[in-house]
């Protein structure tokens, strides 16, 4: 499943680009080791300094260029196949990690982002790997697994800002099984936990501190936080941002094919695994798979099923999980609905499937139970699903990704050999491509009041800054059209700019083109 999973992430590479605004700030910020001055201070709002350093280590291998910095991703996407089999087996026993590892390796949402310059992919890997590091702590609280729970956590926080989130569900998890497991309910348990967990924090805050200087350096940690607080919801936003989010992890979940292929693997491989009641095992799958086929929303339903339903006299490996999956279920949606926040509770929802075909299926009475989890979980899928529905015309996630690179690479040629700089309103892969001397303008106001030289304007940035007509009319007022370039926004790209279009997704809405321009004659500069 690793080598399949390594296969579709991997396919078609040569046509893989940056398309994605937050994608070439990664690829610049890749640059350190080639340039002096390390990490650019650029990256702060963005992401911690995991990814780009790993971008900049890539560069250093296979040389600097947009395919060197989705090789991270699509590395990472594709160890999440055998790290995610192997929370699902050391959370449900054997069997549970053939399913874990098909959902994973088959998962077309997770897909599209391991074949993307961002962050999301690896995050969701040092996540996954976190919850492992917090379930040996959770068993055997104690010097060791604290050390792992910190190095763990720190990392995380590296990777995505979100990273904390590993250390919260470890203290969630263990508060769970104080309170719930009469075995473990003492006031012995209840201070190992507190004192060698205190020690993990210190020991994640001690990963931490060296980007956290370095951001209070350059503006500042409160300044950071603000940035963040100005895409957080409310109370009244969450339903909203819930439902969106659902929709979008169904849009981008490859349609028929990709969720007929992984849940019919899924059947397979845990028939396959062998072991006492397989063949219910797969035939659960099948039934499952069935309903996941036609509502892909099915995975977070899995979760409410064998996270929460299932948590009486649950090890504490599952109490982590489900304090996990509740308090991400409970925080996701009050951030802004980008897509690819959803990744940690789809990998979740490939652990809870793996768990719902494993768990109990050695006695009559917990194989009963878990029948009736899958169908509680199919129903209120199938149901919630004509809520969700998303739009069919978003293409899947192996299509070309090039278009912004042919594009640039095209205007480069027509601007020549311009010693004037090329002032750029585009998205920052623009910039990297361009590989020319440029000035960035902020928004449309800088090209307004005219200027000489040449520019290059970014239809998707465009959009950005306001009614795309309306500017662009006034734009060539000042600025002569040279050139226009066709380029195209990928799906998670679309979803990021319009988290609607999961719903309805408007005629050439993904078009996204350059357009060349210089000053026309006679306008005053």
């Amino acid at each position: 499943m690793t080598i399949l999973g390594l296969a579709v992430r991997i396919w078609g590479l040569g046509r893989l680009g940056l398309v994605h605004f937050d994608e070439g700030i990664y690829a610049i910020a890749g640059l350190w080791p080639l340039r002096p001055g390390g990490i650019d201070p650029m990256s702060i709002p963005y992401a911690p300094p995991g990814f780009p350093g790993l971008v900049g280590l890539s560069y250093l291998i296979v040389g600097s260029s947009d395919v060197a910095a989705i090789l991270v991703s699509i590395m990472a996407g594709t160890l999440a196949v055998p790290v995610s089999a192997w929370l699902a087996r050391r959370t449900f026993g054997p069997g549970a990690g053939a399913a874990a590892a098909v959902l994973a390796a088959f998962s077309a949402f997770h897909v599209a982002f391991s074949r993307m310059a961002l962050t999301d992919a690896t995050a969701t890997l040092a996540w996954l790997l976190g919850l492992i590091a917090a379930q040996r702590f959770l068993e055997r609280p104690g010097a060791g697994s604290a050390l792992a729970l910190g190095l763990a956590t720190g990392t995380a926080q590296l990777v995505k800002y979100s990273g904390w989130t590993v250390g919260a569900a470890a203290a969630l998890g263990a508060a769970a099984v104080v309170a719930l497991d009469p075995a473990r309910r003492t006031r012995a348990q209840a201070r190992s936990y507190l004192a060698w967990g205190t020690a993990a924090a210190l020991i994640a805050a001690i990963v931490y501190a060296p980007w956290f200087a370095f951001v209070q350096d350059h503006g500042g940690y409160a300044a950071l936080l603000a940035h963040h607080r100005g895409y957080m919801g409310t109370v009244a936003t969450w339903p909203s941002r819930w439902l969106q989010q659902l929709r979008q992890a169904s849009a981008l979940s490859g349609g028929f094919p990709w969720n007929a292929a992984a849940w019919t693997l899924a059947a397979a491989g845990v028939a396959i695994a062998g072991g006492e009641g397989r063949g219910r095992r797969a035939a659960v799958v099948a039934g499952v798979g069935v309903a996941g086929i036609f509502a892909p929303s099915i995975l977070w339903w899995l979760g409410l099923a064998v996270f929460v339903v299932s948590s009486r006299g649950a090890s504490p490996g599952l109490r982590l999980l489900a304090a996990a999956w509740v308090g991400m279920s409970l925080l996701t949606p009050f951030y802004h609905p980008y897509a690819r926040l959803w990744l940690p509770l789809q990998a979740l929802g490939w652990i809870a499937a793996a768990g719902l075909v494993r768990e109990g299926f050695d006695q009559a009475r917990e194989g009963a139970k878990a029948r009736l989890l899958a169908l509680v979980a199919c129903c209120g899928a199938a149901v919630a699903q004509t809520l969700v529905w998303p739009s069919a015309t978003l293409p899947g996630p192996l299509g070309p990704r090039d278009s912004l690179r042919t594009a640039t690479s095209t205007a480069r040629v027509a601007v020549g050999d311009s010693d004037a700089p090329v002032r750029v309103l585009a998205r920052p892969p623009v910039r990297f491509y361009l590989a020319a001397p440029s000035i960035v303008e902020p928004d449309a106001e800088g090209l307004l009041k005219g200027g000489g030289g040449w520019a290059l304007v970014d239809v998707a940035q465009l959009r950005q800054s306001g009614e795309v007509i309306d500017l662009g009319a006034r734009l060539l007022e000042r600025w002569e059209k040279v050139g226009e370039y066709p380029t195209t926004l990928d799906a998670p790209t679309l979803l990021d700019v319009n988290p609607g279009a999961a719903v309805v997704s408007r005629p050439g809405e993904a078009d996204a083109p350059l357009w060349l321009l210089r000053p026309r004659p006679g306008v005053p500069r």
